[in-house]
């Protein structure tokens, strides 16, 4: 596997690809990788930008790089970044470790006419790389919500310095389409909205029909799943994360995606 350090971001991700190819035995390449064979890459832009679409085209498989779902490492050398396989999204596990970053998940939060709507908005840039348009979908919601609730609309922009936590503490539910605020809200047993690519889908509505009252289903497997998705750096060079980057493509590349 060629571990390709963005030039743009070197020491970021210099870090983050030394300790990839040293615990999967892959190489570590300064820039775009050869033209062929499975690649590790980082982000959203620069080589992403050219890299992925042709993979995507190609039928080339790849890792995508991004931050984890819980405890983000944010660039840093601790917390979490999370690997996604062939896409920009998750894979549902389908035997996942139960004790892995196991946390205690509270109660679904019950339905009621109480509450708002807590609109949390992804990066604007968030999949222009496989062509999605999140000026497009945050039009079409806003309009689309107005029709299905009667519920007051919090809007939550992704820089903002307001605490989740106060955002959330009356939310009834969580609409996004991409953003990880989603994973934090069935985290605390808020229910949500979003798209199918969304970490978050597998517990979540994908459909705003169902904006007054989201499906609240069991969550620990979905969380196991997750937790086997975002490694340390530790995690990357000494194995671990090998183990299930083994597992996802196993069974990604079997049809279970």
């Amino acid at each position: 596997m060629w571990c390709c350090v963005t030039p743009e971001r070197r020491e970021k991700t210099e870090r983050i690809m030394m300790a990839l190819a040293q615990g999967t035995g892959g190489r570590l390449c300064h820039g775009k990788p050869p033209d062929d064979g499975l690649f590790a890459i980082w982000g959203h832009k620069w080589m992403a930008e050219t890299m992925v679409p042709r993979a995507h085209a190609a039928g080339r498989p790849y890792w995508f790089i991004d931050n984890g779902y819980w405890r983000p490492a944010k660039g840093t050398a601790t917390g979490y970044y999370s690997l996604c396989y062939r896409g920009l999204w998750p894979l549902l596990l389908d035997r996942p470790d139960m004790s892995r970053l196991a946390v205690r998940l509270p109660p679904w939060r019950p339905a009621s006419k109480n509450g708002h709507i807590l609109l949390a908005l992804p990066d604007m840039a968030y999949g222009r790389i496989l062509g999605y348009d999140m000026n497009a979908w945050l039009a079409r919601v806003k309009r689309e919500i107005k029709t299905r609730s009667t519920r007051q609309v919090l809007t939550r922009d992704r820089r903002s310095r307001r605490s989740l936590e106060n955002d959330m503490a009356q939310a009834a539910v969580v609409v996004t389409h991409s953003s990880k605020v989603a994973v934090d809200a069935v985290r605390m047993g808020v229910p949500a909205i979003v798209a199918p690519t969304n970490p978050a889908a597998p517990v979540c509505a994908t459909d705003l029909a169902e904006i007054d009252d989201p499906p609240r289903p069991d969550r620990a497997k979905w969380w196991a799943s997750l937790m086997c998705q975002q490694f340390s750096i530790d995690e990357m060079r000494n194995g671990i994360a090998l183990h299930w980057m083994k597992a996802v493509a196993e069974q990604a590349d079997g049809g279970s995606r």
